[in-house]
Parts: C-alpha cells; sequence; structure tokens
C-alpha cells in the first residue's frame, strides 16, 4: 500500500455573522421570512373571506392605511396582497384612489359563463382523448377533497376547489393557450360567484362534479353535455341583479379576529 498521504480538501470557513453586501440568514431571519409570508397569506385569506361572505360588497374602498392597521402589517407586505388579489381580479386598482373590491357587471357575468361553456366543451372532448389513469384517479381524489369542504361549510375552499377542478382537466388536454384562457374565466367566475350568490346560500355542491368525473374515466362524450349543464346551472343559481353600494366599516368587518396570525 503506498505510503503517499491523501491531501485533504480544504475546510470551508465558518460563515460569520454578517457577510460583505449581505445580512445573515441564520434561523432567526429564516423564521421573520416565513412569519412574514405566513402573514401576507393569512391577510390574502381573510380579505377573499370577507368577498365571498357579502362582508366586503363590490366596489368597497380598501383602504391602505386602515387595512395595516387592522392587521398589523407594513404597506409594503400589505401591497403584496392587494397586487396578488389584483392579479386575480377580485380587486382594483386604480391610481390615486388605491383598492377596491371589483364589481362584476351582470353583463359580463352572463359573457363570463357563456365563454367558459364553449371553451369547457372543447377541454372536456380533449380530457377524453388524453388522460391516463392517473389523471383520472387525481380527478376523483380532487372531487373528495373538495366535498370535504362542502360537508364543512368552508366556502372560500369550497370555491377554491370548485374552479380548480374545471383547470385540472383543462391541463390534462394539454392546451396552453386553453389552459390561460380558462384559468382567467375561473378567476373571473370565483368573484361573480361571491357576488351574485344569495348570501348564507350554500356553496355548489360537488355531486355534479363527481358525476362528470365518473363520466370522464368511463370515456363517455355526454360528459361535454354534462359540463354544459353544470355551468348553465350554476349561472342560472346566481341573483344577477345590480349589487347596491353601501358603507363598510373595514374595522368591523375583521373585528372578529385578532391581527392575521
Amino acid at each position: 500500500m503506498s505510503s503517499t498521504p491523501i491531501p485533504l480538501r480544504p475546510l470551508r470557513p465558518q460563515a460569520t455573522a454578517v457577510r460583505r453586501g449581505h445580512m445573515s440568514v441564520g434561523p432567526a431571519n429564516r423564521r421573520a421570512r416565513a412569519t412574514n409570508g405566513a402573514d401576507v397569506a393569512a391577510v390574502y385569506e381573510r380579505i377573499w373571506t370577507a368577498i365571498i361572505d357579502h362582508s366586503l360588497p363590490p366596489e368597497t374602498r380598501l383602504v391602505e392605511k386602515r387595512l395595516c392597521e387592522i392587521f398589523g402589517l407594513g404597506r409594503t407586505r400589505l401591497r403584496q396582497v392587494l397586487q396578488r388579489l389584483a392579479h386575480e381580479r377580485v380587486v382594483t386598482l386604480m391610481p390615486n384612489r388605491g383598492a377596491t373590491v371589483s364589481k362584476p357587471s351582470v353583463r359580463e357575468a352572463h359573457e363570463v359563463f357563456a365563454a367558459r361553456q364553449v371553451l369547457e366543451a372543447g377541454t372536456v372532448a380533449r380530457f377524453i382523448e388524453a388522460a391516463t389513469r392517473a389523471d383520472c384517479k387525481r380527478l376523483h381524489q380532487h372531487v373528495t377533497r373538495e366535498q370535504a369542504a362542502w360537508r364543512q361549510g368552508d366556502r372560500r375552499a369550497s370555491l377554491k376547489y370548485s374552479g380548480e377542478f374545471h383547470l385540472i382537466i383543462a391541463e390534462v388536454g394539454g392546451n396552453r393557450i386553453l389552459m390561460d384562457m380558462l384559468r382567467d374565466l375561473v378567476s373571473r367566475s370565483s368573484l361573480i360567484i361571491a357576488v351574485y350568490q344569495a348570501p348564507g346560500a350554500p356553496c355548489c355542491p360537488p355531486d355534479e362534479h363527481r358525476e362528470i368525473a365518473r363520466a370522464l374515466e368511463r370515456r363517455q362524450s355526454r360528459a361535454v353535455a354534462l359540463m354544459v349543464r353544470h355551468l348553465e346551472r350554476v349561472r342560472a343559481d346566481l341573483r344577477l341583479e345590480e349589487v347596491p353600494e353601501k358603507s363598510i366599516d373595514l374595522r368591523s368587518v375583521f373585528s372578529n379576529g385578532r391581527r392575521a396570525p
């Protein structure tokens, strides 16, 4: 055996608390970042939920200063929340006016659901052609989660899972252009449902989604008609009439909770 010593890899110098031009990313900083992220996500959910349960009607002004006080957030993080809501068309950002809850018109509601009927007839047909057993299993598992949220009376989760059901079908079809178009329409539909569904009315039961999933799994062409009929029924169940404006006190809307965790 050779007696030549094996060169050892030099040890890396111990990281100092502050590197040149960089702040330390130690456990405390990582926890702070995680907490900040949780704050943003929690405030986003609370505002969305307030819109869904009609506590924040359309065109309510979301005054930054008031919301920062209510949630204990700085303006930078609050604006992250508002930007995310604006991206999903839930909030409208106006120069020199700030943010308001978006107000889809009755005409827009009719047009959005009409567009979805045309688009989703194609995504369902494409799913029948392209789906694997794993895809069908994924769809059934998603409906199971949706049913659990509906049974628990979680309107926010029910609305989220309901929209994602349609997006999964489009995703499996593999057409990215259709997927992007449908993602925009589903986001707009979620706000339309939140605004025009009767206060206190239960979210749409997921039974029709289960029926569509079964038809898709069996490669039945009737799944197209089931989807079109489902979308028409969702639209028909809405109270599509103009919503009267009223004054809203933001602090009273969010007073049931402490600062967002």
